[in-house]
């Protein structure tokens, strides 16, 4: 399947196209869960084939949404809020097809899924790759959908990562420095730090242990400074969970073991999915805001799940 091609490819051509997307509220079941509350939820379906497989997310200028598919593709959509802040709906949408460094939609599947998207301070985009344990950098501002894609900076020791339990999480730090994490699977999993500039491939900087069953997903940095993780966790029987949770920036150091402040579990009875995007924004209240999203893998046993969530800030004794 790997090598099979794109299926997000037949129906885009080059340049963005709309797409018409059906939106269904969805509510969580509980107000707050944890220090999170709940601000609306959609589930997003569409009858064009193309679309599907979300798997990195960042939020950017007045609620543009800006995702990338493990299938190659981009997607772009502008949320709306009613006039209390709640997710109601997106509008707008559109796709197009993902590019490599000759200019050319990618070849097949493991050639381009895109795991792992993060919006750099001078506009351009990061996204990662996780078959091919590798890095591009995107002018969206300038080139459009449909310029070709800058080499990214590389990363030590991602040969050892399983195929597709690799590059899956990434940030940009207030540096400009790229946070990148491997997917993992329980114990702990690689943290990089790269500068966008480096000459030569950066080793892990630190290792981030996670529960037993869980990997990590996403990553996105807060308004704070700090980032949030997005961990997932599937079994069979058990069925899909997700962990949000807060990584101080100082707890990034060389060969630390980070653990984080859990935020919240997301669990059935709750309406959950394979969450795989996370992105942070300030609030007009200077407040924080979180959406995931969830990669449906162009399954119609699984959905696309857009979540948005306030975080609960600690009372002042």
């Amino acid at each position: 399947c790997a090598c099979a091609p794109s299926a997000a490819q037949a129906p885009i051509v080059d340049q963005w196209r709309a797409v018409a997307i059906e939106t269904t509220l969805v509510e969580l079941g509980v107000a707050e869960t944890g220090r999170l509350r709940f601000r609306g939820g959609l589930a997003l379906s569409s009858s064009d084939v193309a679309f599907g497989g979300l798997s990195g997310l960042e939020i950017v200028g007045e609620g543009e949404l800006v995702a990338v598919s493990d299938d190659g593709a981009w997607f772009e959509a502008q949320l709306m809020l009613d006039e209390a802040g709640a997710l109601i709906g997106l509008a707008h949408a559109r796709m197009a097809l993902m590019r490599d460094e000759t200019g050319e939609p990618f070849a097949n599947k493991r050639a381009g899924d895109a795991e792992a998207l993060a919006h750099l301070p001078d506009g351009r985009f990061a996204v990662a790759f996780e078959q091919t344990q590798s890095i591009r950098i995107y002018d969206l501002n300038r080139d459009g959908p449909f310029g070709a894609a800058q080499r990214g900076p590389r990363l030590a020791e991602v040969r050892r990562l399983p195929p597709n339990a690799g590059l899956e999480a990434m940030a940009a730090d207030e540096d400009r420095a790229l946070i990148v994490g491997a997917e993992g699977g329980g114990g702990t999993t690689p943290l990089w730090r790269v500068a966008l500039s480096a000459a030569e491939p950066a080793p892990p900087l630190a290792r981030l242990r996670l529960p037993v069953g869980y990997s990590l997903t996403s990553l996105d940095r807060l308004p704070d400074g700090g980032f949030v993780a997005l961990q997932r966790f599937y079994a069979p029987v058990i069925g899909a969970r997700a962990r949000i949770v807060r990584i101080a920036a100082d707890a990034l150091r060389a060969d630390a073991e980070v653990a984080g402040e859990e935020w919240a579990t997301l669990a059935p009875p709750m309406p959950v999915d394979n969450f795989e995007g996370i992105a942070a924004v300030r609030t007009a209240d200077g407040g924080t805001r979180l959406y995931i999203v969830s990669d449906d893998n162009f399954s119609a046993r699984q959905r696309t799940l857009l979540y948005a969530f306030d975080v609960i800030e600690p009372r002042a004794d």
